[in-house]
């Protein structure tokens, strides 16, 4: 009859050949730190540039071009409002002049990645107020149908007509689509300037 392990015994077994990478988990807390300085000073009003740049003066070029890389790119995305990323396009660049110093083209590539971003709340609201043009002569004979079928109809718009809303919603998705894959293929672009 065989031995019954203990699920102490068993867990032993299964950690006993594994091997702690000090240098890594070093390095993993040193970019870690970086990350948090780089995600304070974006998002905080009293953070400024000159006291950014001297809590990250004690970190070597290669950590910061890697920990800073990865803020900028997190924290590129697709703003709903164009009051939404005010301060964030100079924030990031200053950042990235600190991982890539000097490098004149990479931030100008990071330049059109955000004026292409800052593009899609106007581009999205033109779209919505096209639409509400194009959908206003059909809702307001939907709404004649009604009143002429039932004796009154409730004031439709784009947005408490379900077929209206769908339509308006698959435009916008289509929009957003066309959007996020260029964002997307600039942040892997980015990640190749950093090399990450």
């Amino acid at each position: 009859m065989g031995k019954i392990k203990s699920a102490w015994e068993i867990a032993l077994e299964k950690t006993e050949s594994i091997e702690i990478d000090e240098n890594r988990i070093r390095h993993n807390a040193t970019i870690d730190a970086i990350r948090r300085i780089a995600g304070s000073y974006l998002l905080s009003d009293e953070d400024t540039e000159e006291k950014t740049a001297a809590a990250l003066a004690a970190y070597s070029d290669e950590d910061l071009k890697e920990a800073l890389g990865q803020s900028i790119i997190n924290s590129i995305s697709l703003p709903l409002t164009d009051e939404e990323e005010s301060k964030k396009p100079q924030r990031l660049a200053f950042l990235l002049s600190i991982a890539l110093k000097g490098n004149g083209e990479a931030e100008d590539f990071l330049s059109q990645i955000l004026a292409h971003v800052a593009q899609y709340p106007k581009h999205r609201k033109q779209l919505m107020e096209q639409l509400k043009s194009q959908f206003e002569p059909m809702l307001k004979e939907k709404e004649e149908r009604m009143r002429q079928q039932y004796g009154e109809a409730p004031h439709l718009t784009m947005e408490n007509d379900k077929e209206c809303r769908e339509m308006a919603n698959k435009y916008l998705e289509r929009l957003q689509k066309q959007y996020q894959d260029t964002l997307d293929d600039a942040k892997q672009q980015l990640k190749e300037l950093f090399g990450i």
